[in-house]
């Protein structure tokens, strides 16, 4: 992990083609800008582990090299283009198993300097019942993690080229409470 006088050098953050991941990546992209850092997008593909049934007509979804190639294309010709247009270095990771535990992998295995996720918000209930891999990374992940709620903002909407001015500020306060935290 980098230290405060060596910046942040490489982002991880999780893509899954959601508005919210959308949100986490236009996000890692305004940080990793104005310091050069590397991006890291990663994707999981949770195969749930189901019992066999020798009876069954097709294997689960998951298993099928077909949609398993379309969901590589999606990742990386849909879901990470911004990523392509920023001009930024970069890598794509689409691995098997549960989204938190593979991203806070990729983590641990690129040595990233902070991890990216956005968050859906539902809280209480239905978080306990439907799982929150933000909630997961933000209690399990030994990297830091900045949670981005809200949705990715409307396509027609335009941005500086540096950014909207709140995000830039915003990535400021949150470089320098980061480059802290690195310190102690």
């Amino acid at each position: 992990m980098a230290t405060a006088s060596q910046g942040i050098k490489r982002i991880v953050v999780g893509v899954d083609g959601s508005d919210h991941a959308a949100a986490a990546l236009d996000w890692a992209i305004s940080l990793a800008k104005p310091i050069g850092a590397e991006i890291v997008a990663v994707s999981a593909l949770h195969v749930a582990v189901q019992p066999f049934d020798p009876y069954a007509v097709a294997l689960p979804l998951e298993y099928d090299p077909e949609w398993r190639a379309a969901m590589k294309k999606a990742f990386e010709e849909e879901w990470c283009k911004p990523l392509r247009e920023s001009g930024l270095r970069y890598r794509m990771e689409m691995q098997d198993g549960r989204p938190a535990s593979v991203i806070a992998d990729v983590a641990e295995a690129v040595d990233a300097d902070l991890v990216v996720v956005g968050r859906r918000g539902l809280g209480g209930v239905a978080e306990l019942l439907i799982g929150s891999v933000s909630h997961e990374l933000s209690h399990h992940c030994k990297r830091p993690v900045l949670l981005i709620s809200g949705k990715k903002a409307d396509p027609g909407r335009e941005r500086e080229a540096a950014g909207a001015p709140e995000a830039l500020a915003a990535t400021q306060e949150a470089l320098a409470v980061i480059e802290e935290a690195a310190l102690r």
